[in-house]
């Protein structure tokens, strides 16, 4: 039987259709403090974590948040961004210790009903200068949170056997060129995508027709 941090784990997905409900405060807060609680190198602590609601701001980070030249909707179709910011002072491993707070984010917001998806191509220039966030601090990623409004198919995941190795490296063990182009990388999100993006025109057709 899988212990609560093994559900979660296994059943959190990226969440790329959020209902119109706003996230309540209280979970809002729960979801920041499992962050505070990552683990960091020498309790360095490197994170500063900017909660965006207003809708304008919204739309600017969704605006200045692409993939594959697709505006990321999500980002303003979320009741609330976070974005995750390292402090290079601090540490020169923020990029990891930040990664570590943003999956504490997502662990516990699903364990709270919510969902989240990892944002981490955008124009980070842009972002800093519009929601003033001062050097040295680097954007790590942006976090978007709310209630699904559906729950994605589960991911293509590498067996562990391609992965894992015992002792030292075994390279008879590496994923195929297969392997790698159906279950990892672009390909496997640009299919989620698509397909949200045409579940979406066809809804808005049928709204149109009535």
């Amino acid at each position: 039987m899988l212990t609560p941090v093994e559900r979660a784990i296994k059943e959190r997905r990226s969440v790329r259709a959020y209902r119109d409900e706003p996230v309540p405060e209280e979970l809002l807060q729960r979801v920041l403090e499992a962050a505070r609680w990552a683990p960091s190198g020498v309790n360095a602590q490197p994170w500063h974590f900017v909660v965006v609601r207003d809708k304008k701001n919204r739309e600017f980070l969704s605006a200045h948040s692409r993939f594959l030249f697709v505006r990321n909707r999500h980002i303003s179709e979320a009741p609330v961004s976070i974005i995750i910011c390292g402090d290079p002072r601090r540490s020169k491993w923020y990029w990891a210790d930040c990664s570590l707070a943003g999956a504490n984010i997502m662990l516990a917001a699903h364990a709270l009903g919510l969902g989240t998806c990892w944002i981490g191509i955008f124009d980070a220039p842009a972002i800093k200068k519009y929601f003033a966030i001062p050097d040295p601090l680097e954007i790590v990623a942006i976090i978007t949170l709310g209630y699904p409004e559906e729950i994605p198919d589960p991911p293509p995941r590498l067996p562990l056997e391609k992965i894992v190795h015992y002792e030292s490296f075994d390279p008879s063990h590496a994923p195929s060129p297969v392997d790698v182009v159906t279950r990892t990388g672009p390909l496997t999100v640009a299919r989620k995508i698509l397909k949200l993006i045409f579940r979406r025109e066809r809804h808005e057709e049928a709204n149109r027709r009535g």
